[in-house]
């Protein structure tokens, strides 16, 4: 694994459920990168999210492990969970809340990934299912670019 280089990110996310407009977050924020010589990488980042009702904000590590047609994102923090995407796969596995736990499945309808050293992106298109039913529908769009502290 290479050295932690420090990016930029971009991101933009679109959740589509029945009946509602869509609902797109997008953000930027400093990250770290690793990469490792077989054309993997892990990108690190913290998420934060105000509670639309209280105002509080809450913060979640998420790491995303991408090669190229498989990215596992891992989500820490107080709500928390592991997604993985392949091309029309579904994948199962626990949504952890406050709450309790929940059942959940995504299904890939895309995932592309470009991964590079100085700047790379992924783009997954995927449904989420939530205890056995449909949730929504989801885009993720993010790119990255080396700091330019580091940038040659």
């Amino acid at each position: 694994m290479s050295a932690e280089k420090k990016v930029l990110i971009n991101l933009l996310a679109i959740a589509r459920y029945e009946h509602t407009p869509e609902y797109p977050i997008q953000f930027m924020t400093k990250g770290k990168l690793f990469m490792d010589s077989d054309h993997k990488a892990i990108l690190e980042y913290t998420e934060s999210q105000q509670d639309e009702e209280t105002g509080e904000i809450t913060n979640a590590l998420i790491t995303l492990s991408m090669e190229k047609n498989r990215v596992t994102m891992t989500r820490k923090g107080e709500y928390s969970n592991t997604m993985v995407f392949m091309p029309e796969q579904r994948f199962e596995g626990t949504y952890h809340t406050p709450f309790g736990n929940m059942d959940m499945a995504v299904f890939s309808r895309g995932v592309h990934c470009s991964i590079g050293e100085r700047k790379g992106s992924v783009h997954l298109k995927y449904q989420l299912d939530i205890q056995g039913a449909y949730a929504s529908t989801n885009e993720l769009h993010l790119e990255y670019t080396t700091d330019g502290d580091e940038a040659q």
